[in-house]
């Protein structure tokens, strides 16, 4: 089984990838949402779009507001 991931949106250190398992054929056979982030937290596996996107702009605005983050991102 291959897997292809897209990158769908990136802001502030925060990136929100689709992940595609796909048959010989070249089909979708399933598909996960995986949020990356800068801060301490794991990546977290989402099944859902609308979650994911969710979760994505809820994590933007907790990095915007972690001072680590802040000046990682300013190159300091």
């Amino acid at each position: 089984m291959t897997t292809r991931k897209t990158l769908l949106k990136s802001s502030v250190g925060v990136r929100l990838e689709r992940v595609e398992h796909l048959s010989a054929q070249g089909k979708v056979e399933a598909q996960h949402y995986v949020l990356k982030t800068m801060r301490p937290n794991q990546p977290r596996v989402l099944a859902d779009a609308t979650e994911a996107e969710d979760a994505f702009d809820l994590e933007v605005i907790a990095s915007l507001a972690d001072p680590v983050v802040s000046r990682i991102i300013a190159g300091i």
